[in-house]
């Protein structure tokens, strides 16, 4: 039997927060056959005149209405039984975004922002390839591979809310006092001289990575 080389390549692009110390992505709803109504990774089948790179920001575009962001390609994910009666390989890219972007998009009944260990129902094998790129994302952002940090928190943060991000990540409590010495005694972090604007209780520093000292830092 002859064999066939005719495949058909999709990207799918997770898009990622970090919103209040937790790890969120941003999903669609399926609106027909098959898993209509399930909650879907944006994407995008791959056509003749695209690369693969641009078929990611022209999702992310799509999805966010920014012409750019931080994307970087991660798996490829070629499974026969991927879909029905088709074969079809996803290669998966990450966008990660500044939290505020999931204050400008709002959850409606079609897209909305999920923490990533309270995901809906998924279609497809879209969970499967969620669990498997959060899990290699968790390394990255646990010792700031490709400086992972500076682009989940691009602007002001408080150092508990950044405390909240890794404990959330690694799913377990970190002590406070070594948290802050590791980030302020290296200088990672420098001090606004703002304060965040809170409707009760202490209002908390806010702090910038400082880019000099967190480029290329593992920590």
């Amino acid at each position: 039997m002859e064999k066939s080389y005719y495949n058909v390549i999709e990207t799918l692009l997770l898009i990622l927060s970090a919103d209040e110390g937790k790890l969120k992505i941003y999903l669609e709803k399926k609106k027909n056959e098959p898993y209509k109504g399930y909650w879907i990774i944006p994407g995008s089948t791959l056509d003749n005149e695209t690369t693969l790179e641009q078929n990611a920001e022209n999702i992310y575009k799509k999805a966010t209405g920014l012409d750019k962001g931080t994307i970087f390609q991660t798996r490829t994910f070629s499974n026969l039984n991927r879909l029905k009666n088709e074969r079809v390989i996803a290669s998966s890219f990450i966008a990660i975004t500044d939290k505020t972007l999931t204050d400008i998009k709002q959850n409606t009944s079609d897209n909305a922002w999920f923490q990533i260990d309270e995901l809906p129902k998924l279609g497809f094998d879209h969970e499967q390839i969620i669990n498997e790129v959060i899990t290699e994302l968790r390394k990255k952002i646990t010792t700031n591979y490709d400086d992972i940090l500076i682009k989940f928190f691009p602007s002001d943060f408080t150092l508990p809310e950044l405390q909240n991000f890794y404990e959330y990540v690694l799913n377990k409590p970190i002590d406070r006092r070594n948290f802050h010495k590791k980030f302020v005694n290296q200088d990672l972090v420098v001090d606004t001289g703002f304060k965040q604007a809170k409707a009760s209780g202490r209002p908390g520093t806010l702090y910038r990575f400082n880019i000099d000292k967190m480029k290329g830092k593992r920590i």
